[in-house]
């Protein structure tokens, strides 16, 4: 199982530095690089370092989608991961 399988079964917030290393290691599972996992998301090689540094594209259903197709997870196990970070965002902003 691979780990966004193995955190989506848990409802707390991961820090976004530990979700952008999730991103990080399952590219290298998968034995892609930086610019193909950019590209085959339809992001910038930017974009894509940005995420693995913790940037979460919490309101980019589409952006999202195309994440999990890349990283070859379930939408629904990818959304389980970023779901509480929204949350946690929406409440430190107030």
């Amino acid at each position: 199982m691979h780990i966004f399988l193995a955190q989506a079964t848990e409802h707390l917030p991961i820090p976004v530095a530990v979700f952008g290393n999730q991103i990080r290691l399952r590219r290298l599972e998968l034995g892609i690089n930086i610019r193909r996992a950019a590209s085959m998301t339809g992001m910038t090689r930017d974009d894509w370092q940005a995420l693995e540094a913790g940037w979460v594209p919490t309101q980019n259903e589409r952006l999202l989608r195309s994440l999990a197709g890349t990283l070859q997870v379930s939408f629904d196990s990818l959304t389980r991961v970023v779901e509480p970070l929204v949350h946690h965002f929406e409440d430190t902003a107030e």
